[in-house]
């Protein structure tokens, strides 16, 4: 008997502990090792057509969610059962539906299903949407789109943008990751302006918590460095050090303070194995008081030493 609801870990979605060398993110023990891996570039988003994924769960993928992956699903054929907590609906062609990181879902494919499934890490959509926060906000909640004109025609821009996306994503010409970047941007900004400006008076408990934890991840990035109290944050996003924490095990199955320490080692991880700095340089720069104490942090996350960790991993 399952006592917590899966969490899938798919592209962008690692353990702390694994090597920040691991690419595009694929859960080594769910996906076959025979699966395609189109993205050759450092970490940025992952496509595939939906009968790819669905027909190794026989079309039918059972109620889950993911730690910090936003998701994208677009219908081009057949029609999909998709329930979102206590909610459901039914998709067919030139429709669209987005699911936010944290939210519970699970699908129900025809046998003639088809379409496309955009994954793209939490990180990665805040930073494309960076010049423009009222947007990201309109995204914390599912967003189901009609992408059909009223003649019924399915030759609609989300269709053009998303027939581009796979063009640009299994080709190799120059500028690539521009590309794909502008033109995601193009395809959430479509997306985020059918949602009322004033929805945030109807987020379901679950997307509260999203919010919330997306102001937590903010604020870490903008603070690790100086070793922030929990209260801090806390206080800053309006919730007891209680509820942050209960928020972060449900949304990203960890502690707040984990969360923070995460960042603190992706950050340390990323400087032993890209630059030449000293290890006592590094501890001091990500606000360790001393490199004894930096070390001591460093071993006990990553079970080895900051000098043997930078040696094995170049």
């Amino acid at each position: 008997m399952r006592n917590t609801i899966p969490i899938y870990k798919l592209y962008g979605e690692r353990d702390a502990a694994s090597s920040p060398r691991a690419r595009d993110g694929y859960d080594l023990e769910n996906i076959p090792a025979s699966d395609p891996q189109p993205i050759t570039e450092p970490e940025f988003f992952h496509l595939e057509s939906i009968p790819e994924r669905s027909r190794l769960h026989d079309l039918h993928i059972k109620p889950h969610r993911h730690t910090n992956l936003f998701q994208l699903l677009y219908i081009t054929h057949g029609t999909a059962e998709i329930s979102f907590d206590d909610q459901h609906l039914t998709m067919q062609a030139g429709q669209l539906i987005t699911v936010p990181p944290g939210t519970v879902h699970g699908f129900k494919f025809s046998d003639d299903i088809d379409g496309w499934v955009i994954s793209l890490t939490d990180y990665h959509l805040q930073e494309i949407l960076a010049p423009a926060p009222k947007l990201l906000a309109r995204l914390d909640q599912a967003i189901c789109v009609d992408t059909r004109s009223s003649s019924g025609d399915a030759n609609s821009p989300t269709d053009f943008l998303i027939s581009q996306l796979a063009v640009e994503y299994y080709s190799h010409n120059t500028g690539r990751l521009f590309a794909l970047r502008h033109i995601l941007g193009l395809l959430l900004l479509g997306i985020g302006r059918t949602v009322p400006q004033d929805h945030s008076a109807r987020l379901s408990r679950q997307e509260q918590k999203t919010e919330k934890f997306r102001k937590f991840q903010a604020l870490v990035e903008t603070f690790y460095k100086q070793h922030k109290s929990l209260d801090f944050y806390a206080r800053e996003i309006g919730v007891t050090t209680t509820q942050l924490n209960r928020i972060a095990r449900d949304i990203y199955g960890m502690t707040a303070s984990e969360v923070v320490q995460n960042r603190l080692m992706l950050e340390a991880k990323r400087t032993l194995i890209y630059t030449d700095i000293a290890i006592q340089q590094i501890g001091d720069s990500l606000g360790f008081r001393d490199a004894g104490y930096f070390s001591r942090f460093f071993t006990k996350k990553a079970g080895v030493s900051p000098a043997r960790f930078r040696t094995d991993n170049r």
